[in-house]
Order: C-alpha cells, then sequence, then structure tokens
C-alpha cells in the first residue's frame, strides 16, 4: 500500500512526534512518504525519519492560499500516487485540487478542532475517547478510536524510589491558557509557604509564547531557587532522562490525549494530572496515576504534598502504569491499526 502523510508544520509537539513514530513503524511494511506544506519544520526531527521515507517540502508561507503552491502541492501528490492521504490538521484537505481521486484519512489530535471541513474525509481517526466524544458532540460524525503509541524501546525506565530532593518535571509547549503552567506555579507557592516543604525541584522542559509571564510569576512567588527552565529539549534527551524524576505533573486546561503522561507511566514515573478528558482516560480515572481538579491550584497542592509524603510507596502504581502503557500504548499497534483503517 502506498501512503502519504500530509502535515501543515513538523515543529516539536506531540502530535509530529506521533508522525515520525508512526512513519518509522509503517515502513517496514509499506511504501511510506511524507509530505510538508508549511516552511516550518524541525530538523532535528525530520532527521529521525528512515531515510527509506521520501520526504517533500512546499515551504508555504504559514496561512498562505498561494494557488502556485497549491499546483506545485498537487504534483507533488501526483507524483507519489498515494492509495491513501492520511492527513494530520483538519482543514488539509484544501490543498487538493481533485479530492475525489482520492482515499482521504484524517487524524483529529485535539479536542476541539474546526469541523467546517470534517465531512469531506473518507474516514476520521480519533485519538482518544475524549477526542471521539467531542467530534461526535459538536458534528454528529463517528470516528475511529486509535490511541497514540510510543516507542517504548526508546524509553529508559526508572528503578530507584526516590530520595533526598524530591524532583518533579512538566514537559509541554509553555502556552498557560491551555497547558496551565501558572496552576502549578501557584500549587509549588502553597506548597512552600502554606506546608513549609523545600526539599523539591521543579523543571520546566520545553518553550512558547508564554516563558515570559511563567518567569514573572516565579519571581513574584519567589520560587526562583526551585523552578528551572531548560527550554526545548530533544526527545531523545527527554526519553534518557525522563526515568530521573520522583513525578510528572501535566496541569492542562484542556488537552485531548496527554502524550508526556503516557511517555512518563513508560519510564516508571509517577503522573499527577489535571482531570481533563484525555489524561484522565490515560490513567483510567486515577487507578494508574494521580489526578487533580482542573485550575485547582490548591488541590494540585494538596496532591504533590500526598505524592511526596507517600513517596516510598509510588513504585506499586508506577508498575502497573507501566505495564498499562505497555498493553495499550504502543506505537506498533498504534501504526498497525492505521493501516487496517485504511484498507477497511
Amino acid at each position: 500500500m502506498r501512503i502519504l502523510h500530509i502535515i501543515f508544520s513538523l515543529n516539536i509537539g506531540g502530535a509530529e512526534n506521533l508522525l515520525v513514530d508512526t512513519l518509522n513503524e509503517q515502513v517496514k511494511s509499506q511504501t511510506v512518504a511524507l509530505f510538508i506544506i508549511n516552511d516550518e519544520y524541525n530538523p532535528d526531527l525530520l532527521a529521525k525519519i528512515n531515510p527509506d521515507i521520501p520526504i517533500s517540502l512546499l515551504k508555504r508561507k504559514k496561512g498562505s492560499f498561494n494557488l502556485l503552491k497549491v499546483m506545485e502541492a498537487n504534483r507533488t501528490i501526483r507524483k507519489y500516487n498515494p492509495d491513501v492521504i492520511h492527513f494530520h490538521n483538519h482543514n488539509g484537505i484544501r490543498i487538493l485540487t481533485r479530492p475525489s481521486l482520492y482515499r482521504k484519512v484524517l487524524t483529529i489530535h485535539d479536542v476541539g478542532i474546526l469541523s467546517n471541513h470534517l465531512r469531506k474525509y473518507d474516514k476520521i481517526l480519533a485519538i482518544s475517547k475524549a477526542v471521539q466524544k467531542d467530534i461526535f458532540d459538536r458534528t454528529n460524525l463517528e470516528s475511529v478510536l486509535i490511541y497514540n503509541g510510543i516507542d517504548l524501546s526508546k524509553i529508559k525506565i526508572k528503578t530507584e524510589k526516590p530520595t533526598g530532593i524530591f524532583r518533579m518535571v512538566q514537559v509541554s509547549r509553555l502556552e498557560h491558557l491551555k497547558k496551565g503552567q501558572d496552576i502549578l506555579l501557584k500549587a509549588i507557592a502553597l506548597l512552600v509557604d502554606k506546608y513549609e516543604i523545600d526539599s523539591f525541584s521543579l523543571d520546566f522542559i520545553g518553550a512558547g509564547s508564554s516563558e515570559y509571564y511563567l518567569k514573572e510569576l516565579i519571581k513574584q512567588y519567589n520560587l526562583e531557587k526551585f523552578v528551572t527552565f531548560t527550554g526545548e529539549k530533544r526527545r531523545e534527551d527527554i526519553y534518557n532522562n525522563l526515568h530521573n524524576y520522583d513525578l510528572l505533573i501535566q496541569p492542562s486546561i484542556y488537552e485531548g490525549f496527554g502524550l508526556t503522561v503516557a511517555e512518563a507511566m513508560a519510564a516508571r514515573v509517577p503522573v499527577l494530572v489535571s482531570a481533563n478528558d484525555g489524561p484522565m482516560e490515560i490513567i483510567e480515572n486515577g487507578e494508574y496515576g494521580f489526578w487533580f481538579r482542573k485550575g485547582d491550584a490548591e488541590h494540585c497542592c494538596e496532591q504533590i504534598r500526598q505524592i511526596i509524603l507517600q513517596r516510598e510507596k509510588l513504585n506499586i502504581i508506577s508498575d502497573n502504569a507501566f505495564q498499562h502503557v505497555i498493553k495499550n500504548f504502543n506505537i506498533v499497534d498504534t501504526a498497525s491499526l492505521y493501516i487496517q483503517s485504511y484498507s477497511k
């Protein structure tokens, strides 16, 4: 089967990392190609793609609808003569001048995605039950559930119980209106001021538009000695170092899945998530991780405090979470289910 994946941009992010892993897995049994529409792509991420996979770069300016670029895009697509086009942006189909010529599949990677183009696809794939429900509630369209997968072989596994400084980490874009890093900082401030707990550290891994705002909050809360911004890291570096942390916290305001949550669980690191449908789905409503009420800094603080107090017992829930990830979020299964969905 000839499969062409089309995405607008390939920067660091959950959907992009998933796509790279999917490409590398699918090429083991299929003919696979990648087409990036915009002039936004991360060279390190491109370098992780199997060299047997051809990559075309249209280098269109973001948001542009230049007709010459549209014509060039369709020539490129015809060159690949795909049996199926797998889109990763809801409006990617607009690039096709004759969409009826192709079998078209779309993966929805988050909740709240605009729905005005969804009926133009032959099949819609949802990365979680939360996304599947969101699509149906807003459009009455059915979708196929295929969970995001992880290349489990690349993640180092935690083997030691936490001792000394309790190390916490948050991995995502620094966009507090979606990812809720400000809620986490308020919780940390309460941990210090209200409970006088100060034997911990918190690393923010990622970059984004909220970095200045978050750094100002840290000054306001006097948290400079506790919080570090490490900047954007290569996924290999994250996978090699996740096991050094004692807790991953995902305080998102909304989230369709939460790939970093599953990645931490795969490293046998305990997780604390805000009560969004996507992350709560991953931890099975608390069976495989901890949670706090969305947007509630006091509840987040209390949960962190309880986790620190019971640190010696965390290995039980971490072991169960590790087995849960192996069973449900393996990239081998994700890539295989994608291929099955193309054929049906």
